[in-house]
């Protein structure tokens, strides 16, 4: 069999498996980060996020569409959760991207996953500190989260993924 072919193959029989794992997702997002020159809230009523089993939740933002361009807009906007084990607490990430005019990035971040709640391989340090709370309902998950990056820029806000019907 050729190898375009094979390859082809194999990727549809992963977006397969994917697709049994997860429900199609709405998502919002909500962030405001207190302090620095983006000081402000950055929202995006309209994305795709989703909540894997009903515990981890990922909202990306490939890229802002909508919202005007220029240095005070953010490019991207990442969180993801990760559960807490035997009675832990939540672990999560967020990042909102800026690009500068003259190409440079600029980015608040939120890494509090402790290494015990990390996949295998990936010892990634904390940067900055924080605490998410989740809420699981039949139809949706909703993260809060709250906290500061290593530098102590605050940043708060909140993810809602909501099952499509």
């Amino acid at each position: 069999m050729p190898l375009n072919i094979r390859a082809a193959m194999i990727g549809a029989a992963l977006t397969l498996l994917a697709a049994s794992r997860t429900d199609a997702q709405s998502g919002s997002i909500s962030v405001t980060i207190a302090g620095g020159p983006h000081a402000g809230k950055y929202e995006l009523a309209h994305g795709q996020c989703d909540a894997l089993y009903g515990e981890i939740i990922s909202l990306f933002t490939p890229a802002m569409a909508g919202v005007a361009e220029g240095p005070k807009m953010p490019e991207r906007i990442g969180f993801y959760t990760e559960p807490g084990k035997k009675g832990k607490p939540d672990g999560f990430s967020v990042n909102v991207d800026f690009r500068l005019p003259s190409r440079k990035r600029v980015v608040y971040e939120i890494y509090a996953i402790p290494p015990e709640l990390q996949g295998p391989g990936l010892n990634k340090p904390p940067a900055g500190e924080g605490t998410v709370s989740i809420e699981r309902k039949a139809e949706s998950i909703h993260a809060s989260f709250r906290g500061q990056t290593k530098d102590g820029i605050g940043m708060e806000g909140s993810v809602n993924c909501v099952k499509k019907n």
